[in-house]
């Protein structure tokens, strides 16, 4: 080359800028575009030979798209002529040369008939601006909407949201439009009808919450959600609004209302308003389960314990076990375990349950009073509940004949045996009032002499008999009595 500029010369050099693009397409276009626009003015000045796209978008911080979005303004405005498209390459059109030769309106044909299909669209209450068509022409081209299906959104916007409706929130659904591979009329006919659906839909929910403003994009698409992905009817959402009354009414607290609802239900159903009563009740039964327990969370974890339990036993049956359990501050384990015991004994009805709830609470107060008649520090388990089951079911003794033959065994070992004994020989002669057991009693003493020396251990108890035994009276008892003589 027999010519060249310095490095940097351009750095310190200017580009004419025809006062015409100033005036006539400066204003209407977006900052972006023109900043591309001068940009490459400024390359035709003073190229540089490794200029591309690529370095072009480093330098203005643009992607490639957005400047190739840029570029093809400037077409369809005449200014720029796409002379290649691998590599990109442009040719810049000079304004003076447009005006001489009278093609300064000379638009992108595709463009224009586009424009001119927008003008009709509101039956004249609204005009687009020029950089509303340019982006709505960006729906046909970058996101391959047909131009049918961009007027017929327009349209349904205007029919949800009124005449001024933002071209941003109908970009939104251009958006979801796209994304759902609407490619044909009769596809955006059922999207856009769907779309509506989902309008009313939050309306009426925002409705419902107490709300007045028009539903909001980030309200539609959470409606959507609840709707399209979760698998919610609208009469369920209507449902699940009551829930709202106990904290905030908000969209926000209604979709963890029913997150909360999705996450006990199968995935891929449909839910139905009657599934969000059955939530309802489940989640009011486990609040009514942990208060009686003493307290705990409602959460996915106690939810599938609660509907597990519910898919055994019946409802007041699992509140009836909590309640016990909440005596000793049990947990969902332990209220489980009492229904499963409860269920081996055979008590199957809340009936059922009550009375033997009750009868246990008789025998742990019984169990109580001999506890202190006899001064032992404790008094439980399972054997000696099946002791006193047997003395009321099997000899027939009231708990106040039990206390009073009771005292017989004061000083013994093994008291709850020795009664036991004592009971059984009761029972074999029809001993059954206070006064006969203290006869009884008086009768033994009377002709009870020594006991006999070697008396067996009180470990040996289970080599006892009671009906038919060969050993007397007196020498069970001195048995189990450990050395007290006996008194019975």
């Amino acid at each position: 080359m027999l010519f060249d500029f310095e490095d940097r010369y351009a750095l310190f050099d200017m580009t004419p800028v025809d006062n015409q693009f100033i005036q006539e397409f400066l204003p209407a276009a977006r900052g972006d575009d023109v900043r591309v626009y001068l940009y490459g003015l400024m390359r035709c000045y003073h190229p540089e030979t490794d200029m591309s796209l690529e370095q072009m978008s480093h330098d203005l911080n643009l992607t490639e798209e957005e400047i190739a979005r840029a570029y093809r303004y400037w077409e369809r405005k005449g200014l720029v002529r796409r002379v290649s498209d691998s590599p990109a390459a442009y040719q810049y059109i000079s304004l003076r040369r447009r005006m001489m030769n009278g093609n300064e309106t000379q638009l992108d044909p595709a463009y224009e008939a586009f424009a001119d299909s927008l003008y009709g669209v509101f039956d004249h209450g609204r005009r687009l601006h020029g950089s509303e068509i340019r982006t709505c022409y960006e729906w046909v081209e970058d996101l391959k909407l047909p131009p049918e299906a961009v007027i017929m959104l327009l349209k349904h916007m205007e029919r949800i949201k009124g005449k001024d409706f933002s071209i941003r929130s109908a970009g939104q659904t251009a958006l979801q439009m796209a994304q759902e591979n609407i490619t044909t009329v009769a596809d955006a006919e059922a999207f856009l009808s769907r779309d509506e659906t989902a309008y009313q839909g939050t309306r009426a929910v925002l409705k419902r919450l107490g709300k007045r403003n028009l539903p909001s994009e980030d309200q539609l698409a959470m409606y959507r959600k609840w709707t399209r992905e979760w698998g919610f009817t609208p009469e369920a959402i209507q449902e699940a609004c009551a829930e709202t009354a106990k904290g905030d009414p908000s969209m926000g607290f209604l979709d963890g209302i029913l997150r909360n609802i999705r996450s006990r239900t199968a995935p891929g159903g449909q839910i139905e308003a009657a599934g969000v009563v059955q939530a309802r009740e489940e989640s009011g039964g486990l609040k009514k389960v942990l208060h009686a327990l003493g307290g705990g969370t409602v959460n996915g974890e106690s939810l599938a314990w609660y509907q597990r339990m519910r898919n055994e036993y019946d409802e007041t049956m699992i509140l009836l076990a909590a309640r016990e359990c909440g005596r000793s501050r049990g947990s969902l384990e332990d209220a489980e375990k009492m229904l499963d015991s409860w269920r081996k004994k055979g008590i199957g009805t809340p009936g059922e349950a009550e009375s033997y709830i009750r009868r246990f609470r008789e025998q742990g107060g019984l169990l109580q009073e001999l506890r202190k008649m006899w001064g032992l520090t404790s008094l439980t388990g399972s054997r000696n509940r099946a002791m006193l089951t047997a003395w009321e079911e099997e000899l027939g003794f009231t708990p106040e004949q039990i206390l009073a033959a009771a005292e017989a065994a004061n000083g013994t070992e093994r008291p709850m045996y020795y009664l036991d004994t004592v009971l059984r020989i009761y029972a074999q002669k029809g001993i059954r009032t206070r006064e006969a057991m203290e006869q009884e009693r008086r009768t033994r003493r009377d002709r009870e002499g020594a006991r006999p020396a070697g008396s067996v251990n009180a470990q040996r108890y289970e080599q006892r008999k009671y009906e038919g035994a060969e050993e007397s009276l007196e020498e069970v008892m001195n048995r189990l009595g450990g050395g007290k003589k006996p008194d019975a």
